[in-house]
């Protein structure tokens, strides 16, 4: 008995079989038939959950970087579960040799976003904001300390007027770069507004109602800092649009493919605040993505 339940920690697809078709693997085991009848008395769920636990516990050393996204997932009932079918995913991590604590993190909120995406999940509202939100602010953290990609200093910064270039609709081939980490979401729900709920207690996040908002995580490597600012959808777009390669037409271009109803005049004035305010900056040829 010990030996199966082993064997289910440390293989959760022979878990799933064992689930699936119990019959069969039992008939399949090398033992007698009291052994059999033994191990057919085997409550795969609860081993199911068990072995959900010990991935959780695997993940303790995330909760100081994702406190909001934890406690959510406690609030809503689904921590466990939610670790129980991300169990197979991690052990095929593990195989690959320790994973260090960026991987996991990685790993593990990847799986959870597609799996809130891929339900379309009502009854956990907000979950997936929170998600966004705090993975949003370290990765940019992360970048911030040197720890991800970045973009080179290289290429001469210009200056001129996005808006007048395209009045005179005269191509504008400057490239649009970063000044430092840049990072841009669109949400459903405010994720300040969540955990001011939650610490009440949570009874008021199932009256939770969608409120449609746009966040900037903004990182300066020289401040060392990295702060989060509410834009429009207009600015939301053109800042999701700057890759460091896109020119200014190209950018442009992008920004009306995800914002259609907006003029290109008015998404060319939101480029030149971006100019001013020090997200962005023109450059005479693309950045070079390097690290």
């Amino acid at each position: 008995m010990n030996s199966v339940v082993a064997r289910c920690l440390l293989d959760p697809g022979y878990l799933d079989r064992l689930a699936r078709d119990p019959h069969g693997e039992l008939a399949a085991l090398p033992a007698d038939e009291e052994t059999r009848l033994a191990i057919g008395t085997l409550d795969v769920g609860r081993v199911r959950l068990f072995a959900g636990f010990v991935t959780k516990v695997q993940h303790n050393d995330l909760w100081d970087t994702f406190p909001l996204t934890r406690a959510l997932l406690r609030h809503y009932g689904t921590e466990i579960e939610t670790f129980a079918d991300y169990r197979v995913h991690y052990v095929e991590l593990c195989r690959a040799g320790k994973p260090s604590r960026a991987e996991k993190a990685t790993r593990f909120l990847t799986f959870l976003e597609s799996r809130l995406r891929a339900a379309a999940r009502t009854d956990c509202p907000g979950l997936l904001d929170v998600l966004i939100h705090e993975r949003l602010q370290w990765e940019v953290t992360q970048e911030v300390l040197g720890r991800g990609h970045r973009y080179s200093d290289q290429g001469r910064s210009v200056h001129h007027d996005v808006r007048e270039a395209a009045l005179s609709d005269s191509p504008d081939q400057c490239a649009v770069a970063a000044c430092d980490v840049l990072r841009v979401a669109a949400l459903d729900h405010d994720p300040t507004e969540v955990a001011a709920r939650l610490q009440d207690g949570g009874s008021a996040l199932a009256h939770l109602a969608p409120k449609a908002l746009c966040f900037c995580y903004w990182g300066r490597k020289s401040e060392q800092t990295v702060s989060v600012l509410t834009v429009d959808a207009a600015t939301a777009a053109v800042l999701s649009a700057v890759d460091g390669h896109r020119t200014v037409d190209d950018v442009l271009d992008e920004s009306r493919d995800v914002l259609p109803e907006a003029d290109r005049t008015h998404l060319a004035r939101v480029l030149d605040g971006a100019v001013e305010q020090g997200l962005v900056r023109l450059i005479g040829s693309p950045a070079r993505e390097v690290g």
